[in-house]
């Protein structure tokens, strides 16, 4: 049977380090090693008092702080299993999340699950166990990805061997480091598993980095930018998906009143190169009827 190892990054995260923990310590089917990984935290010594009720977990410390993608490679790096998936460590997992995803697993593929977001002051509602194998969707290529990142990088589950071989989670991106991964990994031949059970219960953080707006969609753009800079031929569609990516991002920033974030995004599409009519179909959905209605929805 391989051996799972399971990696948890951590930050500001004294106060849910242990509900983490909790369910990883629950699992149906255990893992082998729990590698913690404190990102030169301000919270260290409160974290370090937390993992003494959990001592059989591997603790490794950063001297400086690297941001999350160098601390997941820290955990890959130190891992001793041959399958490596990962935690959060303001989240927590389904007590079946190891068994079900550990089923899906080959040597050329990678696993993931479907997530249930739980807002703050509220508890997650999932079935306490699930039966039978669930429907799972293979994703084999990177096409719909680029318009959207549909893959929760917090719920990979991978052979180590094969994270190695695309050299780890990019270390110069400081958000959207699991985005860039999952289309270096479908390039390379990867085929990605995804189970329809929300294994993965993320817990929404309001002062989380995924709250940044602005962040978050100039990182976007630049995973596109590096994915597209892989590729010799970009094809007439490359145009097309940056127009979709530059509504999405209106959308956002109508959604959320987010007034710097529209302004970027408006500077964005003047600089959208092969079609002027997209530049101006952008335009004219900005501010419109269309735009607000598509936010409301959102």
């Amino acid at each position: 049977m391989s051996r799972v190892s399971l990696i948890i990054p951590c930050y500001r995260d004294a106060a849910t380090i242990a509900r983490a923990l909790e369910s990883v310590y629950r699992q149906t089917r255990p893992v082998e090693e729990v590698i913690v990984v404190i990102d030169c935290s301000p919270e260290t010594k409160e974290i370090e008092r937390v993992l003494k009720v959990f001592p059989h977990v591997v603790l490794i410390k950063h001297a400086v702080n690297l941001g999350l993608a160098a601390t997941r490679n820290t955990g890959v790096k130190a891992a001793t299993g041959d399958i490596v998936t990962f935690l959060d460590a303001d989240d927590e997992l389904h007590p079946q999340k190891i068994e079900l995803q550990a089923q899906l697993m080959d040597g050329d593929s990678a696993a993931t699950c479907a997530v249930q977001k739980v807002f703050p002051g509220r508890a997650p509602c999932v079935p306490s166990v699930y039966h039978g194998s669930g429907r799972v969707r293979t994703v084999t290529s990177t096409g719909r990805m680029l318009l959207a990142n549909y893959l929760t990088g917090a719920s990979l589950m991978i052979p180590k061997a094969l994270i190695d071989r695309v050299a780890g989670y990019d270390t110069s991106l400081r958000s959207c480091e699991d985005y860039d991964l999952w289309l270096r990994l479908l390039e390379s031949g990867v085929k990605v598993r995804k189970l329809d059970r929300p294994l993965y219960i993320y817990h929404i953080n309001p002062t989380g980095l995924s709250k940044d707006l602005q962040s978050i969609s100039y990182w976007e753009l630049e995973v596109l930018q590096r994915y597209f800079a892989r590729r010799e031929k970009l094809g007439y569609g490359a145009q097309y998906v940056w127009a979709w990516w530059m509504l999405k991002h209106l959308v956002r920033a109508e959604a959320n009143c987010h007034a710097e974030l529209k302004a970027r995004t408006e500077t964005n599409i003047e600089t959208l190169q092969g079609s002027a009519l997209l530049r101006w179909g952008l335009k004219a959905l900005n501010g419109s009827r269309v735009l607000s209605l598509c936010a409301v929805l959102k």
